[in-house]
């Protein structure tokens, strides 16, 4: 065996060794979603993460460095799978008002769908204000969900607004009716739906001046 070979099987091992260490994080940040999306981010504890996950408090240890590492890692990996799916709407070749409804369909079935994931990063978001291990990461994820809302700006020709200001606007709702159904009334979603077709009206009937 030649050195270029040695060091190129050297490489495939560090690969292997690297994707089997990614797959494990990802395992257990599933583990820890299921955890804390049921009872939020300050009564979960590492060690009731470790028992749901089947794995030594150590262990946990030896892949993220503290319960914030943890979290951050976790919040990533959900909401990027929904701005993911999210994404994959608006790159729909449809006509726009086809496009506005299947964004908002979108986001209705999240709701539904998706509640208690959603419910943590509303907990994450509050916690920044608290902790600042929480800054970057929820600065990173709001300015990645207002990218997402300026291409859908875009797509549907709304360019007399400013994505931040329509994020806010479509926020607000989305949290409200959240909590709506997270509290039993299934009607929420249905009922987002109906105030984000308001709200994407006066949009286009008003318009709002672009802010920096």
């Amino acid at each position: 065996m030649t050195k270029l070979d040695k060091i190129t099987r050297l490489a495939e091992k560090a690969d292997a060794k690297s994707a089997k260490r990614a797959r494990k994080k990802d395992e257990l940040a599933d583990n820890a979603i299921a955890a804390l999306k049921q009872l939020g981010y300050a009564r979960t504890s590492l060690r009731d993460i470790a028992e749901l996950s089947g794995v030594a408090v150590g262990t946990l240890h030896y892949y993220f460095e503290d319960k914030a590492d943890l979290i951050t890692y976790c919040v990533l990996r959900y909401k990027s799978g929904f701005m993911a799916e999210m994404q994959s709407i608006l790159s729909a070749d449809v006509a726009t008002d086809q496009l506005a409804d299947r964004f908002v369909k979108g986001l209705s079935l999240s709701i539904r769908r998706d509640a208690e994931t959603h419910r943590l990063w509303y907990d994450i978001r509050a916690q920044a204000m608290f902790d600042p291990a929480f800054h970057a990461v929820v600065a990173e994820i709001e300015a990645a969900l207002v990218d997402l809302v300026a291409e859908f700006l875009n797509r549907t020709g709304q360019t007399d607004i400013a994505p931040r200001t329509a994020y806010m606007m479509l926020d607000a709702p989305f949290r409200y009716h959240l909590q709506k159904y997270l509290s039993g009334d299934r009607t929420a979603p249905a009922e987002f739906e109906d105030q984000i077709a308001e709200i994407l009206t006066m949009i286009s009937t008003f318009g709002v001046a672009p802010t920096t």
